[in-house]
C-alpha cells in the first residue's frame, strides 16, 4: 500500500477537510469523506439518478488536499457571478485574468486564512 499513512497525516487532512466545510454547502454535490487509513476522499459531481459521484480521488497528504479544495473554492468563487451568461464561455483562467488587482489580492487573502484555519505553512 505504499507508504505509511500516520495518525499526524490524517489530522493534518481532517483539519483540511473540516476548513473547506462551506464549500460542500455552496456545491452541494461535492464532499470529502475521512476513509480511515485509506486517507480522505474528495467526491464531485454527484448525480441523483445514478446515486453516485462522477469524479473521486484520495488524498493522504493534506497539502494536496488543500490545493485542490482551494481550487475548487476559487474556481466555483470566480464562476459563480457568470454561470449562464456569455461571459462563462470565456473560461475560468480569462475570467480570473481580468479580475481587478484587488479582487485577486481579496482571494490570496482568503487563501491564507484558509491555510491558518488549517495549520498549513504558504511553500
Amino acid at each position: 500500500m505504499g507508504e505509511k499513512y500516520s495518525k499526524e497525516d490524517h489530522d493534518k487532512c481532517k483539519k483540511v477537510a473540516e476548513v473547506f466545510q462551506e464549500l460542500y454547502d455552496v456545491l452541494g454535490d461535492t464532499c470529502v469523506l475521512d476513509a480511515g487509513e485509506f486517507g480522505f476522499v474528495y467526491l464531485t459531481y454527484y448525480r441523483e439518478q445514478k446515486s453516485c459521484f462522477d469524479r473521486n480521488k484520495v488524498y493522504r497528504n493534506a497539502e494536496e488536499l488543500f490545493e485542490a479544495l482551494w481550487d475548487e473554492w476559487l474556481y466555483s468563487e470566480v464562476m459563480q457571478p457568470v454561470y449562464g451568461t456569455e461571459d462563462a464561455e470565456a473560461g475560468f483562467e480569462e475570467i480570473y485574468r481580468k479580475l481587478p488587482d484587488e479582487r485577486k489580492q481579496e482571494y490570496a487573502v482568503r487563501k491564507q486564512q484558509f491555510m491558518d484555519q488549517a495549520e498549513l505553512k504558504q511553500e
